[in-house]
């Protein structure tokens, strides 16, 4: 058998392929493939560029052997001719039978077999040493990007059999480098100190001793030099710039040192602010959005924030695709920048489609009630604004986004695409608490904020405890009529027993029915009327210290009482969403009494003012007022004394024993309470940094109150207010709330009982 070699193939390009030697050309009658093992012939005729009776010469040989190679399938590709036949002799690349990765603490295993199946690093593919290599650079490039500066990574190919090789990658991470100290060079108008009180990154603080500041990394570093960026930009700083950033290792590899070259350049005022293009409104409401006045030190922030102004403006309008630019013009002389807002409208724009994702278990019904934003109807980014807060309002869901892309092909139309996240409006509860002003809790309820998805709200409960018992069922149609009329009804079972709480020297119980309506005046106010009927039965320990009063007032009245009750409340909300609103309020000014007719004649006035005010994305201050009033009419001469109001414990004064506040029995220093209450907080909400999850809030507070009797003394002392300052906690979990208080009374006097530290708990099973 006549046979020439023609061309071998060794190496990791086919750069590298050898040269084939033809003494002579020849038409190969037939082709035949050796050498194969995984891959099937038709595989490697379907990549040979050569057929039966081509005509083979050096160049076809060498075309043929690249074009093998090239597939990445073979490590070893030659061609022979034994006679006519053209022989192609391969050696196959081995495959991969298993991909083991150990070590990789810090990068999850998961996405990074991921990114091996990617390059072709998995299980069934063909082995490439070359891709092992880049695997090896990037990771070691990945954990450089993380501080693991001494990570070392090895692997190991062996050989296994029919031609295949097992794949181990050893991690060894080695300790993160920490920052030892941050410099900057060039800053002159800010000290080292307030510089480094910008970056999240630096060295870790003494007094924080799981603190995770001193741990580096690229992406952490580029987002403290953009917070450095806008620090300057927005106190005047307009030619800011950051030269260089130099981040140098210790010798041993375990500390870092940061060096931030900065250029401050002069500090700067904004002279004239000028209007140009097409406004749509008129100018002077635009000049009234943006917050800039001429004199003032320059800010970035505040340049963005009057761009964003009048593009939502002009979103109201129904421009959703406004174009608003301020366009700046430097007076290094005289060290002021001249503002020119570049205002384009573009096209009017109108709604094709609302659409709703998300709601696996609320119709579609219940949330297109509460969209402002109609199909068909012009764009208007307040009413798409006002309804995602009207969505979050409801507390169905734990996340509403709102998109509004354009439609392809349309320069004038848009789509609403509302997505929600639905969290968990019902419960099923059964299990045992405690109080610190109850005692220990029994209970059981079913609570249903979304019945069946229509958005209805259905309550029922039982709960016992050392002083009380609660029977309670309660059902609200939130959209009784289409107007937005909302109904309600409920009925209830109440034993109180007051002397083993030690308030009083009674018990009390109560059965009632009651009927109400809401009527919405408008998006965010609501008058609210109920009527009711209720039963109370009265009973006065027969105690040598029970107070005067109370055995007088059952002289007069008796023991049991049937009552026909109204009231009538006024309600207005403006708050982000329901539960932890951050910014926005909520007034209620209501009324309550019985109606002549009734066994006790009475009435019950109550005011209550809470405001949100934001003060960072994570933070907001509350301010809470409550004034409350109640007196007898008819012949009833006096509030009935277990209508009294009580203040003290969680949700009026902290730091003083729960209801305690206020006037008291002469003849066993109980709390009597009173017809009279006030009550004022203010409590500053916020999130701890390494606690950033929306169902958990600390805070810090001031509370005032005091209760007055003034059938008594018609006067209020002021001098008499109690005040209490302290910490706080809140986790609105899924399993029930957990609140705690600790506080100090700042102004206690001798014979008030304090209470420091206060919680409610529930723990369900």
């Amino acid at each position: 058998m006549r046979k020439f070699i023609l061309a071998t193939v060794l190496g990791l390009a086919a750069s590298t392929m050898a040269h084939a030697e033809v003494s002579e050309p020849f038409v190969a009658s037939d082709i035949r493939v050796e050498g194969l093992r995984r891959i099937s012939p038709g595989t490697v005729f379907n990549y040979l560029p050569v057929d039966v009776d081509d005509r083979i010469d050096q160049q076809t040989a060498a075309d043929a052997i690249r074009s093998l190679y090239q597939t990445g399938f073979f490590q070893d590709v030659s061609l022979e001719r034994d006679g006519d036949v053209l022989v192609v002799n391969v050696v196959e690349r081995p495959a991969i039978a298993r991909v083991e990765i150990f070590g990789n603490d810090n990068i999850p295993s998961d996405p990074l077999n991921e990114a091996l199946r990617d390059i072709g690093l998995s299980e069934g593919e063909t082995f490439n040493r070359s891709l092992l290599e880049n695997l090896e650079r990037e990771l070691e490039r990945q954990y450089f990007g993380r501080g693991h500066y001494n990570v070392n990574i090895s692997s190991t190919v062996s050989p296994l059999a029919r031609n295949r090789v097992g794949i181990r990658i050893d991690i060894d991470e080695g300790d993160i480098a920490r920052i030892q100290e941050i410099n900057f060079v060039g800053n002159e108008s800010f000290s080292d100190r307030e510089l480094n009180r910008l970056f999240d990154l630096g060295p870790k603080p003494w007094y924080v001793p799981f603190s995770r500041r001193d741990r580096y990394s690229r992406e952490s570093l580029g987002g403290d030099l953009e917070t450095l960026r806008s620090h300057y930009l927005n106190r005047g700083y307009a030619d800011f710039s950051i030269s260089s950033t130099q981040v140098a290792l210790t010798p041993d590899r375990s500390g870092i040192y940061i060096t931030v070259n900065i250029s401050e350049g002069p500090q700067y005022e904004i002279g004239e602010v000028r209007l140009a293009g097409d406004y749509i409104v008129s100018e002077d409401e635009l000049r009234e959005l943006i917050d800039i006045q001429e004199g003032q030190v320059f800010s970035d922030a505040d340049i963005t924030a009057g761009s964003n102004a009048v593009r939502d403006r002009l979103g109201v309008e129904g421009y959703a695709f406004a174009n608003v630019n301020a366009v700046p013009e430097v007076d290094r002389e005289n060290r002021r920048v001249n503002l020119t807002y570049f205002v384009d409208p573009g096209q009017r724009a109108y709604v094709r489609r609302v659409n709703i994702s998300g709601n696996f278990r609320t119709d579609d019904e219940v949330i297109r009630r509460e969209i402002r934003q109609m199909e068909g109807g012009w764009y208007s980014s307040e009413r798409v604004e006002l309804s995602r807060t009207r969505l979050n309002r409801l507390g169905f869901f734990d996340r509403v986004d709102v998109e509004t892309p354009q439609v392809p092909g349309e320069t004038d139309q848009v789509d609403v695409n509302f997505n929600v996240e639905e969290g968990l409006s019902g419960s099923l509860q059964a299990g045992i608490g405690y109080g610190s002003g109850q005692g220990v809790l029994l209970n059981f309820s079913v609570a249903q904020d979304n019945v069946l998805g229509t958005g209805d709200r259905a309550v029922i409960a039982a709960n016992n405890s050392r002083f009380a018992r609660l029977y309670q069922l309660t059902y609200t149609e939130r959209y009784h009529t289409v107007d937005g009329v909302s109904r309600s009804f409920s009925g209830l079972y109440r034993e109180t027993d007051f002397a083993r709480q030690r308030l009083s020297d009674f018990n009390l119980r109560t059965g009632a029915l009651q009927v109400g309506f809401g009527v919405p005046l408008n998006e965010e106010d609501e008058v609210r009327v109920d009527f009711g009927i209720e039963d109370i039965a009265l009973r006065i320990r027969d105690d040598d210290d029970t107070p005067q009063r109370l055995r007088d007032f059952e002289d007069d009245f008796g023991n049991n009482y049937f009552n026909y009750t109204v009231g009538l409340s006024w309600n207005r909300i403006t708050t982000d969403r329901m539960i932890f609103p951050s910014r926005g309020g909520s007034q209620t000014l209501g009324a309550e009494a019985t109606t002549p007719g009734s066994d006790l004649q009475y009435y019950k006035l109550n005011y209550r003012n809470r405001r949100f005010l934001p003060i960072t994305e994570t933070s907001s201050l509350s301010l809470l007022g409550r004034v409350s009033y109640g007196e007898g009419y008819g012949n009833t001469s006096e509030l009935p004394f277990f209508e009294n109001y009580f203040t003290g414990g969680i949700g009026s004064v902290r730091g003083y024993r729960i209801s305690s506040l206020g006037p008291r029995y002469p003849e066993n220093d109980r709390p009597a309470g009173g017809n009279f209450r006030l009550n004022a907080s203010i409590e500053y909400f916020f999130m701890l940094p390494f606690m950033d999850t929306p169902s958990v809030r600390f805070s810090t507070f001031v509370d005032g109150g005091q209760v007055y009797d003034l059938r008594a003394d018609s006067s209020i002392d002021f001098n008499e207010v109690r005040y209490s300052a302290g910490v706080g906690f809140t986790w609105n979990s899924p399993l029930g709330a957990l609140t705690m208080s600790w506080a100090n009374p700042l102004n206690n006097k001798s014979g008030d009982d304090i209470d420091r530290f206060q919680f409610t708990l529930g723990s369900f099973f």
